[in-house]
């Protein structure tokens, strides 16, 4: 079964604290979305706000080839709001722990299912599709977990989401979990996972789920969401790509291009260490990296540049070779003779150069040549032409 993205930059993403993305940015970001080939878009929760119900009725409106999903409780009113917003999709969640079931919702199991069904009944009776997720579900007692999950289904739930709410999962476990309900349901309802990343793991989880038979994985770009965020689009979507040959429709060019966007609407710059969209992704430093990577990229790439649209650069500092300097001078069309490339080199490594830019090697090559050429019309026997 084909793996499919879920991207809930809109919605999920603006659980990030000081994140509110306007009317305009949210169309923007959506259309992006839809270009990259994204499967699903999360647009919001309607009834959290009338800006907010607009801004998904008009990304509903937009025409994308994404379908587009309301986020909702587990309440009549919330799926109301959804039917008026045009989305495709209606995501309800309900908590079935035995903790937030007492003191929270005062409710036992049996009020729970029956609340749960007959949401998911009216839904579906207006022409929805259904995503069923119980909050905090990995935390949530297994044997509820599944019982709710099968009266979801039977009640028409197309997708019952697994919830990793606090990042709390490692792979292993979270593969033997998503299995586990995989194996107990009927087959009529897909699984999907949603992992937040508050011990760094949301990607692995959200792979190792896939190997446990989930195939929808819920991403933010960039990795936004509450607190740590979850799952980055670039790291989930490049990931399947290249171990498991996923999304053939999914234009993993446009990943450098949309996390610029969203970065600049978000405010939360993207970190130069971040994979795939990072400044540093296709940076490489040390003489002996360059030396290799110029002779075969995948020496030390497993990533194809080209592939995500990013391309490669090579430091020219106190770490760097021969190889980088000729390279570098070579790429901004200056000759790079053996003299120039070792005086260039000596300087950078005795003057501790960090980085140098395209205008510090120009400025150098112009200073090492105009030295070369002095010094060689100084040497000339007098009365030399």
């Amino acid at each position: 079964m084909a793996v499919k993205l879920l991207d809930s930059t809109l919605r999920e993403g603006e659980q990030t604290p000081g994140v509110s993305f306007t009317l305009d940015e949210k169309l923007e970001i959506a259309r992006r979305l839809d270009a990259f080939g994204i499967d699903y878009i999360e647009a919001g929760h309607p009834a959290v706000s009338p800006e907010i119900a607009h801004a998904v009725r008009e990304v509903a409106r937009l025409g994308l080839s994404a379908e587009i999903v309301a986020h909702s409780r587990a309440m009549r009113s919330d799926i109301d709001q959804v039917l008026k917003t045009d989305a495709d999709w209606v995501g309800i969640f309900f908590s079935v722990a035995d903790k937030r079931l007492e003191a929270h919702f005062r409710k036992n199991v049996d009020e729970a299912e029956k609340l749960i069904t007959d949401c998911i009944r009216y839904a579906k009776s207006h022409g929805l599709k259904v995503r069923y997720t119980p909050e905090d579900t990995v935390r949530s007692n297994p044997d509820t977990v599944l019982r709710i999950a099968r009266a979801a289904e039977a009640a028409g739930a197309d997708r019952i989401g697994v919830a990793d709410t606090t990042g709390y999962m490692n792979p292993f476990a979270t593969r033997d979990f998503v299995a586990n309900l995989v194996k107990g349901l009927a087959g009529s309802a897909r699984v999907g996972i949603h992992c937040h990343n508050d011990l760094g793991m949301a990607v692995a989880n959200s792979l190792a789920a896939v190997e446990g038979g989930a195939s929808v994985i819920d991403v933010c770009v960039n990795g936004l969401g509450e607190r740590t965020g979850i799952a980055p689009l670039a790291e989930t979507a490049v990931a399947l790509r290249l171990q498991r040959n996923e999304g053939a429709h999914w234009k993993l060019e446009e990943l450098p291009g949309l996390s610029e966007l969203v970065a600049r609407h978000s405010g939360l710059r993207v970190p130069e260490q971040a994979p795939i969209v990072g400044a540093n992704a296709f940076t490489h430093n040390a003489g002996l990296h360059v030396a290799a990577v110029l002779l075969d990229p995948r020496h030390y790439e497993s990533i194809p540049v080209d592939l995500v649209g990013r391309r490669r650069r090579f430091v020219v500092d106190k770490m760097a070779g021969k190889p980088t300097i000729r390279y570098r001078l070579e790429e901004l069309g200056l000759s790079a003779t053996d003299d120039v490339v070792d005086a260039i080199l000596q300087f950078v490594k005795l003057r501790h150069v960090n980085d140098a830019s395209d205008e510090d090697l120009r400025r150098l090559h112009a200073d090492f040549v105009a030295m070369r050429d002095i010094v060689a019309r100084n040497l000339q026997p007098k009365g030399a032409s």
